[in-house]
């Protein structure tokens, strides 16, 4: 695939400022997979030596390069400029580089079967769960919602997806088209403030619907006093915490859920690389379906970044990336209306089957009657 001239130039200008220093090379789940330095990645672009659409759907858009650099360079910007450039000049191709799994999972979240919605009492708040967690357990979804309940009379929940996985794959023209359903309604409903599980969900909403006021579960929870029953449930328990990529820049998250983490007893441990220069679980960018064996590597990698047996994520697909590993992976949300969890019956989620994610998220609509 060769670059248009915007293109080059922009790779150009972003080789020339580098200094080769490194410090994004290090711990970038990707680069070093294609060559010894960035300045060399660039360099190889270029002069078109190198799969530069396999580069591009190797980044996991996870912006630790932009965060390292002190260029200020944002690598992750162009390669998804290149990702862009990808699907508007032959989408055929890049759906042979996992965008036709994409576009099945996005067709069906966007389909009326799975993007149900339960309106309140002329409702302006809404809980907004996720695809991810709603395809991991019903029955947190409706413990998250019934808790949330007891501190706003009048919320609704939606279970829309926001589109993130298309805009990540570049196509932008399709992103829109996705995401105006979700505008559509919040404005028919009238919707001013969205809570939401998910990190990618609140990353794209905030910066696609500015009028609307968004914050995560974990934030309300922080505001509003874990469950009184499960304070110091967990005491001696160690746990490393991973932060979203997704809320790298998100302060007030990363301080939200090492409170509740601390609230209910457990014993934290933070990874070397963490909150604002946290590194990828292996998902980011769609890479699990456009270079699985990079992901797979990164997903083991990041894990064995601590010596703690029991991983935290407050993100469900940083929770399935993980599992991957050989550590023991739970989701916030597990520690907090779990059973088998509470009860200390279990203290790791187990790989669900894609069949039986998709039965679970079809239960998961049935709350919104």
């Amino acid at each position: 695939m060769e670059l248009n001239e915007n293109l080059k130039n922009k790779v150009k200008d972003d080789e020339n400022k580098c200094i080769n220093c490194k410090l994004c090379f290090h711990d970038c789940p990707m680069m070093k997979e294609f060559e010894n330095s960035p300045k060399d990645l660039m360099n190889r672009i270029l002069d078109d030596s190198i799969d530069i659409r396999k580069v591009a759907y190797s980044c996991m858009l996870c912006g630790l390069c932009t965060s390292k650099c002190p260029k200020g360079i944002d690598l992750k910007s162009t390669f998804y400029e290149i990702r862009k450039y990808a699907v508007s000049n032959n989408k055929q191709e890049v759906k042979r580089d996992g965008y036709k799994v994409v576009r099945f999972h996005q067709m069906n979240s966007f389909s009326p079967i799975f993007s149900k919605s339960l309106k309140v009492n002329n409702n302006k708040t809404v809980f907004l769960p996720g695809c991810s967690l709603s395809s991991y357990s019903e029955d947190i979804v409706l413990k998250t919602y019934e808790y949330l309940k007891q501190y706003y009379t009048n919320i609704g929940m939606t279970l829309k997806c926001c589109g993130k996985p298309t805009l990540s794959m570049g196509d932008e023209d399709k992103f829109k088209k996705y995401y105006s359903s979700l505008e559509k309604y919040i404005k028919k409903e009238g919707i001013d403030e969205i809570i939401v599980a998910c990190p990618n969900c609140y990353n794209t909403i905030k910066k696609h619907s500015k009028g609307v006021k968004i914050k995560t579960v974990y934030e309300v929870i922080n505001e509003t006093g874990v469950p009184n029953n499960l304070k110091n449930n967990y005491e001696g328990i160690k746990v490393a915490i991973h932060d979203s990529c997704s809320t790298r820049d998100e302060q007030q998250i990363h301080d939200s859920v090492r409170w509740i983490l601390r609230e209910i007893g457990l014993n934290t441990i933070e990874f070397k690389n963490n909150k604002k220069d946290t590194v990828c679980c292996g998902a980011g960018g769609m890479v699990g379906v456009t270079n699985y064996k990079l992901a797979l590597k990164q997903m083991n990698s990041r894990a064995d970044e601590t010596a703690c047996e029991n991983i935290i994520c407050y993100c469900e697909s940083c929770c399935e990336s993980l599992l991957n590993s050989n550590k023991n992976i739970l989701h916030i949300l597990d520690l907090l209306f779990n059973e088998e969890v509470i009860n200390k019956n279990v203290f790791t989620q187990s790989k669900i089957k894609t069949l039986n994610k998709w039965i679970t998220r079809y239960k998961t609509t049935t709350l919104c009657k």
